[in-house]
């Protein structure tokens, strides 16, 4: 993956710790814009699985993270896909994402916004990459 392709999903992320930062007052709207500016397959489940998921877990009465602990996720998610952006066909590879991913879920008590980010947006998003990969 190049450089610009990775400057695309860091954007991404910084923007999902912004609004995560900011969840009292995040309303659907301000996940639409996200969903706009950041068009593709892999920002739509960051913002609407994980961010717009936790918005309205919390306003429905769970008990949020602490803030440090969202940037924290966000960051070990993204230095996480960072480090294994490149998806090859060796069981070590997929032995190793999966027990990070395995270990990050466990830092965060498998709560569903880690579980939703490492999951359905980073692995996901890397099984997409390699079946990409794997059809040129």
């Amino acid at each position: 993956m190049n450089e610009s392709e990775i400057q695309k999903y860091r954007s991404a992320y910084t923007d999902a710790w912004t609004l995560m930062k900011n969840y009292q007052m995040v309303k659907p709207e301000h996940v639409a814009q996200m969903l706009k500016k950041h068009n593709n397959p892999v920002m739509r489940r960051l913002f609407c699985l994980v961010v717009l998921q936790e918005v309205k877990r919390i306003k429905a009465g769970g008990t949020p993270l602490q803030d440090k602990q969202y940037e924290e996720c966000l960051v070990k998610t993204w230095k996480l896909f960072k480090q294994y952006n490149e998806p090859n066909d060796t069981d070590e590879y997929w032995d190793g994402l999966v027990g990070t991913i395995g270990t990050i879920s466990k830092e965060y008590g498998n709560c569903s916004f880690a579980t939703n980010l490492l999951i359905h947006v980073i692995l996901e998003e890397l099984e997409q990459i390699w079946r990409a990969g794997k059809q040129k």
